[in-house]
């Protein structure tokens, strides 16, 4: 026999000792041996602040939950609501006017992937202008009746939303019935 043919065996024993545990855990049979198509992703909701740039700025929020279906984890939806503040217009005393815009949306998100989806649905734009009619009530601290007209604007959204880190979210889009944009930073968790 070969002078090194001890060391050399007790050299391979000790390798194979070794492997010994990554083979078991290779296959493990508690464990499927065969991954399914389908991968997780973790659902999360949004929820945004946004600023729209219409005739007058708006403000609001959004909420927009993610992949709560297994059977259809890259679709979500989202709600949102928007406001200006009120502004007076100006018109021949003793009358009062004053008028404020807010912004409905509502819409589904697709994710292409993890970070990156894609969001469009419908919106409603709702233009509030109040007045008074320079008729009041001849009695002690009469007030003046106010009328209400609202004119709705229908239109449509998209736009893309990015997940930045973890818990940071990033949204911009057009909307059709403000033609302006629609940008939202937001809490993802």
């Amino acid at each position: 026999m070969c002078r090194y043919s001890y060391p050399l065996a007790y050299l391979s024993i000790g390798l194979l000792s070794l492997c010994q545990p990554l083979q078991a855990a290779e296959y493990n049979t508690y464990q499927p041996s065969v991954m399914s198509d389908e991968t997780e992703n973790t659902p999360y909701i949004a929820l945004m602040l946004d600023y729209v740039p219409a005739a007058d700025n708006l403000y609001g929020i959004t909420i927009a939950p993610y992949h709560f279906d297994n059977n259809y984890q890259q679709w979500g939806y989202y709600l949102g609501y928007a406001r200006g503040r009120e502004t007076d217009i100006t018109v021949p005393e003793p009358a009062q006017s004053h008028r404020q815009e807010s912004l409905w949306r509502l819409g589904l998100s697709y994710s292409f992937t993890s970070d990156l989806s894609f969001y469009a649905g419908g919106s409603a734009y709702i233009n509030t202008t109040a007045y008074t009619n320079n008729i009041s009530p001849r009695i002690v601290d009469g007030k003046p009746t106010w009328e209400e007209d609202k004119t709705t604007q229908w239109g449509a959204e998209a736009g893309l939303r990015y997940r930045v880190t973890e818990h940071l979210i990033l949204s911009a889009g057009y909307n059709s019935s403000t033609e302006s944009a629609v940008l939202s930073i937001g809490y993802a968790g």
